[in-house]
């Protein structure tokens, strides 16, 4: 089986990654927004495969490459990944899909009321052969949140809540300055580190320094703005827990309470008073009760693993093209 990745780009580029050939074709139109760039050439990029997975749908690109694929004959798999609002897609164009992968429960419900074909809720996946837990756990308790620096990451919330004596790491590049500002007034006195530049490496690196991992992202911010769309999947709390870490999460974070299956290492939080006090009981000890480092990341290889997902993946493409074309659906959907 042949498989190639394809993107828009400044210039056209080759690469190889694996067995997979990655392809950037240069943007045919004037306007420059990375979401609404386009190329003819999709035609002859479509030309040779039998099922097209367009990434981020709902933008002027997704809406595009679907119609090319669709035009085509192809078989149409689409997933919104947070991007966009295309009237087309959003107004019925959905429905030149076959197949629909959603991030997380949450994020189906977005686009559910569009979707008339066979669809999977797959999280993940998460590369947990790279992203593994210390040898042993660090001395002492420290807590990490790693996200954009943006409001409705509610990184502030974390911040206010942290007890004198944990230390927190926020590790995250800044899109919001005055945000950041905030931050920093909320820090002084407290134990906060601010990292903005880390790369993959030292990023594992601080997972494995940790002990806990805290996100606090809403649907709305300090500033009274709302965001609907706030982590459609939360993937660096997957990773924390591939890196063998208990999570504690925001209960209005979109997806975030479907990453907390088991209350040994992951626990939800409504209240400023509730992530206080579970920061507090973590930095005595009082929680986790045991070292759940494995437990947590078993549950990321089974659920979210590359080799899990990637099976459960190629299923359901082989079904909804079977579908599509009449042939014997071998597998069920995945729900």
């Amino acid at each position: 089986m042949s498989q190639a990745m394809v993107a828009i780009g400044d210039k056209a580029s080759v690469a190889l990654r694996g067995r997979a050939v990655v392809r950037v074709l240069p943007n045919q139109r004037v306007l420059q927004a990375p979401m609404g760039a386009l190329s003819t050439a999709l035609w002859e990029e479509f030309e040779s495969f039998d099922v097209v997975h367009v990434h981020q749908s709902l933008t002027d690109f997704g809406a595009y490459a679907c119609s090319v694929a669709a035009s085509m004959g192809k078989t149409v798999v689409l997933t919104d990944l947070g991007g966009g609002s295309n009237p087309i897609m959003m107004q019925g164009g959905l429905g030149m899909a076959d197949g629909v992968v959603s991030i997380s429960a949450y994020a189906h419900k977005m686009i559910g009321a569009g979707v008339r074909c066979p669809f999977a809720i797959m999280i993940g996946p998460v590369d947990t052969e790279s992203l593994i837990p210390a040898t042993s756990p660090p001395e002492k308790p420290a807590a990490i949140a790693v996200s954009r620096i943006m409001p409705h990451k509610g990184i502030d919330r974390i911040i206010r809540a942290l007890p004198y004596g944990l230390k927190l790491r926020v590790v995250g590049r800044v899109y919001n300055e005055s945000y950041r500002a905030l931050l920093g007034e909320l820090a002084v006195g407290k134990d906060v580190e601010f990292i903005h530049d880390a790369s993959d490496d030292s990023l594992l690196s601080l997972y494995q320094r940790s002990t806990v991992f805290v996100q606090g992202s809403c649907f709305t911010d300090v500033y009274g703005n709302v965001e609907p769309k706030t982590e459609l999947m939360g993937l660096t709390t997957l990773e924390a827990m591939s890196c063998g870490l208990p999570v504690i999460v925001s209960a209005d974070g979109g997806s975030l309470p479907e990453l907390v299956t088991d209350p040994a290492f992951g626990r939800v939080f409504t209240t400023h008073d509730q992530l206080s006090s579970l920061l507090r009981r973590h930095l005595a000890g009082l929680w986790p009760m045991r070292d759940v480092r494995a437990v947590a990341r078993a549950h990321v290889i089974k659920t979210s693993g590359l080799a899990e997902y990637g099976h459960r993946l190629g299923e359901f493409y082989a079904d909804v093209h079977a579908r599509r074309t009449g042939g014997e659906v071998a597998h069920s959907c995945p729900q």
